[in-house]
C-alpha cells in the first residue's frame, strides 16, 4: 500500500502540470507550421508596425506560448486589417491548435470570439 501512495505521489507534480514535457514534444513537430501561419497573418505592414509581436511569435518555444500570443496577435492584425478581418484570421488559426494544447487550455479555444 505504502509503495502505492509514494509512487502516486512521485508523479503528482508531473500530472498537474498543463505543460508537462510529453505534451509539448508530442506537438513539437508542429509548432513551426502554427508559428509559420501567425507570422503570415501578421503580414508585412503589422511586422514593421508592431515588431515585439514578431519577435515573441519567433521566440516561443511551445504551442501554448502561442495559443497565449493570440490576442497580441488579433490586436496587431486588427489595427492594420480591421477587427473583423483579423477575428476570422485568428479562429482560423485557432484551429491549428486543435488536439495539441493540454487539456485545460482546450476548453478555452475560441475564446477570443465574441
Amino acid at each position: 500500500m505504502l509503495t502505492v501512495v509514494t509512487e502516486f505521489l512521485s508523479t503528482l507534480p508531473h500530472r498537474l502540470n498543463p505543460l508537462r514535457e510529453d505534451t509539448v514534444q508530442a506537438a513539437s513537430y508542429q509548432i513551426d507550421d502554427i508559428r509559420q501561419a501567425m507570422l503570415s497573418c501578421l503580414g508585412a505592414a503589422a511586422r514593421e508596425r508592431f515588431p515585439h509581436v514578431e519577435r515573441r511569435i519567433l521566440q516561443a518555444s511551445s504551442v501554448p506560448t502561442l495559443w497565449f500570443l493570440r490576442p497580441e496577435l488579433l490586436m496587431a492584425v486588427a489595427a492594420h486589417s480591421g477587427e473583423q478581418a483579423a477575428r476570422q484570421a485568428i479562429d482560423d488559426l485557432s484551429d491549428m491548435f486543435d488536439g495539441l494544447l493540454p487539456q485545460g487550455l482546450s476548453a478555452k479555444a475560441g475564446g477570443l470570439r465574441r
